[in-house]
């Protein structure tokens, strides 16, 4: 029994040595659990990765389209504001000097422009370089322009003046009559006038023509052939109109009846009553004859020699289709007409 327990023994220590010996290493055994691990694991992940995936590109393509947004905006503003500005040009905002300079420019071309059409071409101006250059450009001949220095104490023979009041503070006992004004500020342009025996003698004729301006106008105004609206008719007894004009309107009444339908082209900056309306447009009160009428009217005013020639008679179309007068008189307004003692 001891024998055969032994060899028992022996037969089963080598089986549990070969055993053991086969059993596999750690190594093994830990790659083998991770492997079972990772076949149990690895769809979750699988799923778990797409999900991380999907929400990766969606954050990608939000913030892409974000950026996208971002920058049309930007350009689009950059647009609108190169758009504004022109060009490859940067907005600039002129400086004070620019616009004082540029205000000046404006009230020349604008005096210039008045002088031009207003004035009687006997009279000679006299200016400094930039407003003589600008009345140039406004067709005023060169030979009627007296250039004259800011300096200056004279009017070296012009008849007229156009400058600021500073500039005409040592010429306006020599200048003393407004003709027009311009402009405001440091900007302002006067247009003065000469008057003959000076200022003293000038405002005695002038309220002395405004007395007989008042009264040639109430006496117009009886006148059968004469129809005035009562804007024009309030004018008149005031006093507002040329002498040169009520003479006319006198004479035109003589032959024909006239409707007087407006009185105009007063002088800017100055009253009425110390120059008056210049401008009258009229119509025949005769439709059926209202063609020839015109045309006499035109032959007499055209024969009418200085002072009681206008500056310009032309035709005009009126609102109601008929064919109108318009007559011009140029400034300055002579005084004393009405009352013989002529002046201007």
């Amino acid at each position: 029994m001891q024998v055969a327990g032994s060899q028992a023994g022996k037969a089963v220590r080598p089986a549990a040595a070969r055993t053991l010996r086969r059993a596999p290493s750690w190594g093994r055994v830990l790659a083998t659990t991770f492997r079972l691990w990772s076949s149990r694991q690895l769809p979750r992940l699988r799923r778990a990765r797409s999900a991380l995936l999907l929400a990766v590109c969606v954050l990608v393509v939000g913030a892409g389209a974000l950026a996208a947004v971002r920058l049309t905006s930007t350009s689009s503003r950059a647009a609108r504001v190169s758009s504004s500005a022109g060009p490859h040009r940067p907005q600039v905002r002129p400086s004070a000097s620019t616009a004082v300079v540029s205000a000046a420019a404006a009230v020349r071309s604008q005096a210039a422009a008045w002088i031009a059409g207003q004035v009687s071409s006997a009279q000679t101006i006299g200016c400094d370089p930039a407003m003589c250059t600008t009345l140039r450009g406004q067709g005023v001949a060169a030979g009627r322009l007296v250039p004259l220095e800011p300096t200056a104490s004279s009017m070296a023979g012009a008849t007229m003046i156009v400058a600021s009041p500073s500039a005409l503070t040592q010429l306006s006992h020599e200048a003393p009559v407004l003709l027009a004004s311009f402009g405001s500020g440091a900007s302002l342009l006067e247009v003065r006038y000469a008057a003959p025996g000076g200022s003293a003698a000038y405002q005695r004729a002038l309220q002395s023509d405004l007395a007989a301006r008042r009264s040639g106008g109430a006496q117009l105004l009886h006148s059968r052939r004469i129809e005035v609206s009562a804007e024009g008719a309030g004018q008149l007894e005031a006093g507002q109109v040329d002498a040169r004009l009520q003479i006319l309107l006198t004479l035109l009444a003589s032959q024909h009846s006239w409707r007087v339908l407006a009185f105009g082209d007063a002088s800017p900056g100055v009253p009425l009553t110390e120059a008056p309306f210049r401008q009258a447009v009229i119509a025949s009160a005769d439709s059926r004859g209202a063609a020839a009428d015109l045309a006499a009217a035109l032959a007499l005013v055209r024969a009418q020699g200085a002072p009681y020639q206008p500056a310009q008679v032309t035709t005009v179309r009126l609102p109601d289709g008929q064919t109108g007068l318009r007559i011009d008189f140029a400034a300055p307004t002579p005084l004393g007409l009405l009352t013989g003692g002529a002046t201007g």
